[in-house]
């Protein structure tokens, strides 16, 4: 883009969009874009920026309450010179902002990532950004995905233009109807200069008129489909739901917008954003007059982003469960299993509830390894995995400790219930067919008394119980007896 002609010139535009879009009303689809961005990029603040040859204004933001500020303090000046994401890891201790009113002020701003929008021309309109109050950095994931968002936004504003232009050419067109009406000419070689679809039914959805634009759409002429309708040119879904709206439309009496999506004549599928609205011959008859804009780039990207932000999602979900599971047993991982230890400590000893621990270990267990190979020694631990899964209680958590270790965490289990689960476990273990040879474990088993300070003290306990299980010829279950 041409940076210096953009900020030099085309005063007449900046003025146009400066005042039709700081007059236009909340738009929903523009605000969802903000949150969505400050969400994906994990910061509490996202607003729109509009800039012209000496302030910035606000929009879309529920952070900065300003109407405008001068551009020479604005991020955004900053921003808007950029081809990609403008970054500001920590404002305060940047040269450029460190004294910027917008960082010392209230609330300031330490964190700042914002992309230029920019018409389909290159002309700068503002800045699609996200703030923090405290400093952070973005991943290429979250900056992409700004870039994206502010290419999104960019054309939400044009199209915002598009639909004001269009409604001051149906205001237009209303007022010239009387001299439209007495030259058919006239009226046609202004519709067909337009680059919007325009059409003109009758109540029984007869094609009265269409325009140039129609025509070259579905590749006919501007005359072969006059008289037609609507069940003569669409598909029998298309046309009932076309003609229940038309019939709506004639019969509520005001203009509605609405999208569809038509097949053009080289098979393609487009979407459209109509708007339909009454009028009258000069019998007073009620007829329907159409305009549509092709919005199908607008709808691509808009799936587009929807597509990224669900496989980003499922991402997310897939590295949570990794973090918390061991791979090869499929049980919770040592981390999981502490994390879960001190949060059930901490409510026994408050609640004053039991609380134990079994901790176990597979006898001879490098003996398997040496003897028939680390592929043996896995699919032990795993069958073993699946034996602790189906035997203990719902609300007993099994885990995998570390090496031939296994570590179930009992709550609400003093020893004599925690004893019956380890002989349980130790049952299935003898009665499990063993690929190699018979398969034996040691249990030590440890519960919760007055003296602990905290849980890892109780699986030290345990610890200590299995160390005498293995002194005393192992294949047994010994309870810590401190």
């Amino acid at each position: 883009m041409n940076v210096r002609r953009a900020e030099a010139g085309a005063a007449e535009l900046r003025a146009l969009w400066t005042r039709e879009l700081l007059d236009s009303q909340p738009d929903l689809e523009r605000d969802e874009l903000v949150h969505l961005a400050a969400a994906i990029c994990g910061t509490p603040y996202g607003l729109v920026t509009l800039l012209d040859e000496r302030n910035q204004w606000f929009r879309a933001s529920d952070f900065l309450k300003l109407g405008e500020t001068p551009r020479e303090v604005a991020f955004c000046a900053h921003a808007i010179r950029q081809e990609r994401v403008f970054l500001v890891k920590d404002a305060l201790m940047d040269a450029r902002f460190g004294s910027n009113p917008l960082v010392t002020g209230e609330p300031p701003i330490r964190f700042f990532a914002g992309v230029g929008l920019f018409t389909k021309d290159g002309d700068p309109m503002g800045t699609l950004c996200v703030v923090d109050m405290v400093p952070r950095i973005l991943t290429a994931e979250e900056a992409h995905a700004l870039e994206v968002m502010g290419r999104q936004m960019s054309l939400r504003i044009e199209a915002m233009m598009q639909r004001r232009a269009l409604d001051q050419i149906l205001a237009e067109k209303e007022k010239a109807s009387a001299g439209l009406r007495a030259s058919e000419e006239l009226f046609r070689a202004f519709m067909n200069a337009s680059p919007f679809l325009s059409y003109i039914k009758d109540a029984a959805g007869r094609l009265l008129f269409y325009n140039r634009s129609f025509a070259q759409r579905f590749g006919v002429s501007e005359y072969a489909w006059l008289g037609r309708t609507d069940e003569q040119l669409w598909s029998r879904s298309l046309t009932k739901s076309v003609r229940t709206h038309d019939l709506e439309v004639m019969a509520g009496g005001r203009m509605v917008e609405t999208e569809e999506h038509i097949r053009n004549s080289d098979g393609t599928v487009s979407s459209l954003r109509s708007f339909k609205f009454p009028c009258h011959d000069s019998a007073g008859n009620v007829l329907l007059a159409g305009v549509a804009v092709d919005v199908s780039e607008e709808v691509a990207h808009k799936a587009e982003l929807e597509r990224y932000h669900r496989e980003l999602e499922e991402a997310n979900d897939q590295l949570r469960k990794l973090a918390v599971t061991d791979e090869l047993t499929g049980l919770r991982n040592r981390r999981s299993f502490e994390e879960r230890m001190v949060m059930e400590f901490s409510m026994a000893r408050r609640r004053k509830r039991e609380l134990s621990v079994l901790l176990i270990d597979v006898d001879n267990f490098k003996l398997i390894n040496d003897r028939y190979g680390h592929a043996a020694g896995d699919e032990v631990l795993r069958r073993l995995g699946m034996i602790l899964r189906t035997t203990v209680r719902l609300p007993d958590l099994p885990a995998r400790y570390g090496g031939e270790e296994f570590v179930v965490l009992l709550p609400e289990s003093g020893e004599e219930s925690a004893m019956g689960l380890a002989r349980r476990v130790m049952q299935r273990v003898a009665s499990e067919d063993w690929d190699n040879e018979t398969l034996t474990i040691s249990v030590g088993m440890a519960a919760m008394n007055e003296s602990l300070e905290n849980g890892f003290q109780l699986v030290e306990l345990a610890d200590e119980a299995l160390y005498a299980a293995k002194r005393a010829g192992k294949n047994r279950v010994m309870v810590h007896s401190g």
